[in-house]
């Protein structure tokens, strides 16, 4: 029986022209790219004032630049051949702001308007790009060990997502061609419903719920 061996590409996402290099070397070694899942993040967990210039600024590169450059290198074969999946992962913190975690929150926020954005640009394009599907994973606390002080009141409503529990809905997710979920799914739903209430209805849900991150 023959073997297929894959070796492990390493490559900082920082670094566009690391990236534009990393993706010849895949062509080159294995093929086009069908399948692009942008999931590198970091998230530093404390008070806005308590965040240096530095750090605020290596979060954007890592969760939101990072995503352009390999777009940038990935995207366009899929254009091209009208086929390939982009999956992008942002965050609950993405879709709500979160105590602790303002840049992080605004790093996620940026990427759903990135690829909402990226999907209406090829959508409202005279091509047809409908072959090249994306989806947005809006995750809420993964046992990654990301997340170092999680604070959760009631746990029963609002537990931690386990890696193999996330891994199957993003899957599920990109068979469904959904354009964003939310891990667990229930999150999306009430996201929905409480939107277009007054703002201190979600507020005093939000209070009630007490979950969330404490500073590292």
């Amino acid at each position: 029986m023959a073997k297929t061996m894959f070796s492990l590409l390493r490559c900082d996402v920082t670094d566009s022209a690391a990236v534009s290099a990393l993706a010849e070397r895949v062509r080159r070694e294995v093929g086009e790219v069908t399948m692009l899942i942008n999931n590198a993040g970091i998230m530093p967990c404390k008070p806005l004032a308590q965040h240096a210039e530095k750090e605020i600024r290596t979060m954007f590169e890592v969760n939101v630049l990072a995503h352009f450059w390999m777009l940038q290198a990935f995207l366009p074969s899929m254009m091209e051949r009208n086929h390939g999946h982009i999956v992008a992962m942002s965050s609950m913190a993405g879709i709500l702001g979160l105590r602790n975690l303002v840049p992080y929150c605004a790093s996620k926020f940026a990427v759903r308007g990135m690829m909402e954005a990226l999907h209406e640009e090829m959508r409202e394009d005279a091509k047809d790009y409908s072959g090249v599907k994306t989806t947005v994973i809006c995750p809420y606390i993964v046992d990654t060990g990301l997340c170092k002080n999680p604070k959760i009141r009631f746990p029963s409503l609002m537990k931690i997502v386990t890696p193999q529990e996330a891994a199957d809905n993003i899957v599920d997710a990109v068979r469904r061609n959904y354009l964003e979920i939310t891990i667990p799914s229930s999150l999306y739903y009430v996201n929905l419903f409480l939107r277009p209430l007054p703002r201190r209805v979600p507020l005093h849900l939000k209070d009630f719920l007490d979950s969330g991150l404490e500073a590292q």
